[in-house]
């Protein structure tokens, strides 16, 4: 079997987690750019000072926390040199500077790359997941979970459709009553856009599909706490990332009607899209935990991508045949 160099860059656990802490910084930042986009056209004071606080936390957490931990970890991967060790943290020192003074943190064009990074997030998770398959999981603490996650999922449901079809519109045009907004609605479009509705219903049926099937599951022993956790957490972050098309044609509408300026109002929006993606990087970081370790498993201590030496069946390794011919030789006086 081919070996992977022990001191190669992409040698182990630790270059994943390395790849991880990246993927979580652009995604932390780029949400944080496109949630400082939306700030200025909140019509509170107080929310766009809360929600301007929060946005930044998320950014100096990605600049100044997953940035360079990210780069440590990737370039200290397997068993590097002295000089990789010092390259390794002028990196990690220098980039969240770099990235600073640059304003390549606030740069929208990390929205963009936040897609690609989602998708190695993805793969991160499925290759996590696929670890963790046989984690033993008690089925009362599975249910836990479920309900839990479930709840988490529903409240982000509710809070999304108050912020769709009330806030958002009352905030809009504040000087009308709700039924009069949507009295004008009707009588110029001739019917409210449904996206909300079918958002609010397609993520509801699939918290319940899937809490069934978890909890079914983990009676046959097939899902993991592991699992519900880190789905429940994708799940969530799902529903706040299609938020924005539930919302896009209603938007319009509340814009072409009372020539109001395009864009959320009510700051729900910008919140629940922060609280997605700190579960998008919750559940990518989830994946680093080390899998439950059985009889039957290869030593888990062996994370730096070499193979433990065979063992055959006397005893010996495979480096060492034993009987005479692995036996020091003897000494005569």
């Amino acid at each position: 079997m081919t070996r992977m160099p022990r001191n190669g860059v992409f040698a182990g656990r630790r270059a994943r987690a390395g790849a991880s802490f990246l993927a979580v910084a652009v995604v932390l930042a780029a949400t944080s750019v496109s949630v400082d986009l939306a700030v200025p056209g909140f019509g509170s004071a107080m929310q766009r000072t809360v929600v301007g606080v929060l946005s930044d936390v998320l950014e100096v957490a990605a600049v100044w926390g997953a940035l360079p931990l990210g780069l440590l970890l990737l370039l200290l991967a397997g068993e590097p040199r002295a000089w990789r060790r010092w390259v390794a943290v002028l990196v990690a020192v220098g980039a969240p500077i770099v990235v600073q003074l640059t304003g390549v943190g606030r740069s929208p064009f990390l929205i963009l790359l936040a897609l690609a990074a989602a998708v190695g997030g993805y793969a991160l998770i499925a290759l996590g997941l696929s670890e963790h398959r046989r984690d033993p999981s008690r089925p009362d603490r599975v249910r836990v979970a479920v309900v839990v996650l479930a709840a988490a999922e529903l409240a982000v449901i509710a809070l999304g459709v108050l912020h769709l079809l009330v806030w958002n519109p009352m905030a809009t045009v504040p000087q009308l009553s709700l039924a009069q907004i949507y009295g004008i609605l009707v009588e110029r479009f001739g019917i409210i856009d449904g996206g909300p509705f079918v958002w609010a219903f397609g993520a509801t049926l699939a918290t319940a599909a899937g809490s069934i099937v978890a909890i079914q599951g983990s009676r046959r022993g097939v899902v993991t706490t592991h699992d519900v956790i880190t789905v429940g957490l994708l799940l969530i972050h799902a529903t706040t990332f299609f938020l924005w098309w539930a919302g896009f044609a209603l938007g319009l509408n509340l814009a072409d009607a009372f020539a109001a300026v395009g864009g959320d109002v009510s700051s729900v929006g910008s919140l629940l899209a922060l609280v997605g993606a700190s579960c998008l990087a919750a559940a990518i970081l989830l994946q680093l935990r080390r899998p439950a370790v059985r009889d039957d498993d290869d030593d888990p201590a062996l994370d730096d991508g070499t193979d433990a030496p065979a063992e055959r069946a006397d005893g010996h390794s495979a480096d060492d045949p034993g009987g005479t011919e692995g036996a020091p030789a003897a000494v005569t006086p």
